[in-house]
């Protein structure tokens, strides 16, 4: 290229220090169509002598000169081909921005990074469709490449085979990235399918277990409370029969109030009758009074311990209601949020998948093309036609989108009667075997259920 090129570029570098004012793309623009003129002099025809005039910012704009415009005319096909990827773009910009040029090298870096920047911009806020858009005017550049090296139009020079080899790692970056991102989007799929699954944790209430075992020892304490009242009552029924069923000897109550001595000897006899008759009737009433007393003892503790479970039962009772209330309320929150999102989710890795299969394809026919420019030329015809009838196969890259997971569902029939109330009462209570013989005190109501709403009723 030698040292008369270098020379209008550092002429260039020099008006572009002084004009970086104007858009970053024009710019750009401008290097380009200055520099890849002689740079592709030969394959592509002669782009017109330049004079580059520096500009001294002292005017309001800065026009180009007019050799700048009719170097516009370069073809644009040619200078797609030089768009690429990474460490292009990057070093571009740091000349562009930099005003300074230093070698052939480092010119086409600038001249055709300034454009991949533009893409990789694009690329970022809108990877998709601009993703899409960059490849096909890849595609079409490439293919009409080739269709005219076939043809004997064109030819290409050492910066296009150059350009093209950086083009194909752009490809197979592209390609790899395909598999990646398919990768992640199905994970992303199938943890939102998880979200709405790990919903059911919500409708899992520990408390269910915990009053149902609350109302099973009460209702045991109530049973073994009959058992001791009726044992209280027939010891204490025994003493009360005893004591009022006394049978002392007869001769008891006809002793004499002013005994004459013909009558002491047999008062003397009954008095010993009567002395041995209440020396054991004493001691069988202690031990029925000791008895009943004893009874009367246990049925009273066990009833203050009935008594307690009643109301123990009936504070976890309550405790479930409330929070099996709040987990419902959640568990139908957090199903439609997740499920909400598992639809949104899927939504969004369709488009995806729609546009990552188009890519892949896009990259599959420039890759065909590349592989025509750079064959033998006997082989070129019979590769471009294939190329042209090319189908690509995009299954491996198809998504699995599994259906909404159905719930466990959540129940709050269990607690739609709680304490105090006489449905509640009558099945939990007066319905039950023991309750003529162990009636239940009053009642403890439950407090007024919050209603709960974004997931902040308590831990779970």
């Amino acid at each position: 290229l030698g040292g008369g090129h270098l020379q209008r570029g550092r002429a260039l570098a020099d008006f572009l220090g002084s004009a970086m004012t104007q858009s970053r793309k024009a710019l750009s623009f401008m290097l380009a169509s200055v520099l890849l003129g002689p740079l592709f002099h030969g394959a592509f025809g002669s782009a017109a002598a330049v004079q580059v005039v520096a500009c001294d910012g002292s005017s309001e704009t800065c026009a180009a000169p007019p050799q700048l415009h009719q170097s516009r005319e370069l073809s644009e096909d040619h200078m797609m081909l030089a768009v690429s990827r990474g460490t292009l773009v990057q070093r571009a910009l740091a000349l562009v921005e930099g005003g300074r040029l230093a070698s052939v090298e480092a010119q086409l870096i600038a001249a055709v990074g300034a454009r991949a920047q533009s893409i990789e911009k694009r690329g970022r806020s809108s990877e998709g469709t601009e993703q899409e858009g960059h490849l096909g005017r890849i595609l079409a550049t490439v293919q009409k490449l080739a269709v005219g090296v076939v043809n004997g139009t064109e030819r290409l020079s050492d910066t296009v085979v150059a350009a093209l080899s950086s083009i194909r790692e752009e490809m197979q970056a592209i390609r790899n990235s395909t598999a990646v991102t398919s990768a992640e989007d199905q994970d992303e799929v199938n943890r939102a399918r998880d979200s709405v699954i790990k919903c059911d944790d919500w409708a899992q209430i520990e408390n269910a277990t915990l009053a149902a075992a609350k109302e099973e020892e009460h209702a045991t304490c109530r049973s073994l409370e009959v058992e001791l009242r009726q044992a209280r009552e027939t010891d204490c029924d025994k003493y009360t029969v005893a004591m009022q069923g006394l049978d002392a000897p007869k001769c008891a109550a006809s002793l004499p109030a002013d005994p004459q001595p013909a009558d002491l000897a047999a008062m003397l006899s009954c008095v010993q009758e009567t002395a041995a008759w209440w020396r054991d009737f004493n001691s069988s009433a202690t031990k029925l009074a000791t008895s009943c007393e004893r009874a009367s003892a246990s049925h009273e503790s066990k009833r203050r311990a009935c008594n307690s479970a009643q109301t123990t039962y009936e504070a976890i009772f309550c405790g479930y209601r409330a929070r099996l209330t709040g987990a419902c309320s959640l568990y139908e929150e957090c199903r439609a949020s997740a499920i909400a999102e598992q639809l949104e989710v899927q939504a969004s890795v369709q488009v995806a998948e729609t546009s990552r299969k188009a890519q892949y394809a896009a990259v599959t026919h420039i890759e065909c093309h590349l592989t025509v420019l750079t064959a033998n030329p006997e082989r070129q015809p019979t590769l471009l036609e294939k190329c042209l009838s090319l189908q690509v196969s995009t299954s491996h890259l198809n998504m699995t989108y599994p259906a909404v997971p159905d719930g466990v569902g959540c129940d709050i029939s269990p607690v739609a009667t709680h304490p105090c109330q006489e449905p509640w009462l009558q099945e939990r209570y007066m319905g039950e075997s023991w309750y003529k013989g162990a009636a239940t005190v009053a009642c403890t109501p439950c407090e007024p259920v919050q209603t709960c709403g974004g997931f902040d009723c308590g831990e779970h």
